[in-house]
């Protein structure tokens, strides 16, 4: 049986604000994440669902409440914990190949071991033919994959994606959704993926957690019970997929009309 690799418990974050004076960000969110389960923030914008992956990453600090992973509190970011957000955020003066070395060599590892970890991810993003090109010289997807792979190069535990593909063209944004399960798939790392898109949580998901409008509380929880691996053509056909989207798109629209 799966254990608890991540427990929030709690959580609640609340910002002074010159403009706004108090503002609650979220409140009282309790989530437990069982090793190896991919899961999916889905909200309204300004929810809470890049700041709770934030606190979860050690990157902002909970006002109430504790998060836990693997049974130790967070007290701040760790190299159990990698993050892939929208903005790429790689080394412009570093080729592909030293990017992804970057962390492997911080972690005190031989340069000849960390170009073999580097190129063997290289390979797992297919841009092994692209080790010699600088992040300019590369496509929004291709910047993608190298901060992917960078983040994969020190071993974390578990993955912090914040809307990583959000800024990408739809085609792109597809072919990285299947490279992510693929990789996913071979190594079961623990995912907490935010994004603004249904499908997308849907097609990835093991659960996907809807929240409310601010201050971001969990509303609902979906246990996504479709079949892995994962082939879009044949969820697309299939009536338990297009339930969970229904489903789910309804309650987000509900959320808009009240916001409204």
């Amino acid at each position: 049986m799966a254990t608890d690799m991540i427990k929030i418990a709690g959580v609640s974050k609340v910002y002074d604000t010159t403009q706004r004076g108090r503002h609650v960000a979220l409140g009282d969110i309790s989530i437990d994440i069982a090793e190896g389960q991919f899961v999916s923030i889905l909200g309204p914008s300004g929810c809470g669902k890049s700041t709770l992956l934030y606190i979860l990453g050690g990157f902002v600090e909970a006002t109430t409440g504790q998060v836990l992973v693997n049974g130790q509190k967070v007290t701040g970011p760790g190299p159990d914990r990698g993050p892939v957000f929208q903005e790429f955020a790689l080394f412009p003066w570093k080729t592909v190949l030293g990017n992804v070395m970057y962390g492997p060599l911080q972690q005190g590892l031989s340069k000849e071991a960390a170009t073999a970890r580097a190129r063997e991810l290289l390979v797992l993003v297919h841009l092994q033919n692209y080790e010699g090109f600088y992040p300019k010289e590369l496509s929004g997807g291709m910047k993608q994959r190298v901060a992917l792979a960078r983040t994969l190069a020190y071993g974390p535990k578990i993955l912090l994606m914040d809307e990583p593909f959000g800024a990408l063209d739809a085609y792109t944004r597809t072919r990285l959704q299947n490279e992510l399960l693929d990789i996913w798939g071979r190594d079961r790392k623990t995912v907490m993926f935010v994004t603004h898109s249904v499908e997308e949580a849907v097609f990835l998901s093991d659960r996907v957690f809807v929240m409310t409008k601010s201050p971001g509380h969990i509303r609902k929880v979906f246990d996504i019970d479709l079949p892995r691996p994962r082939v879009r053509a044949e969820l697309l056909l299939d009536r338990r997929y297009q339930d969970y989207v229904i489903a789910i798109e309804r309650l987000m629209d509900e959320q808009i009309e009240e916001i409204a």
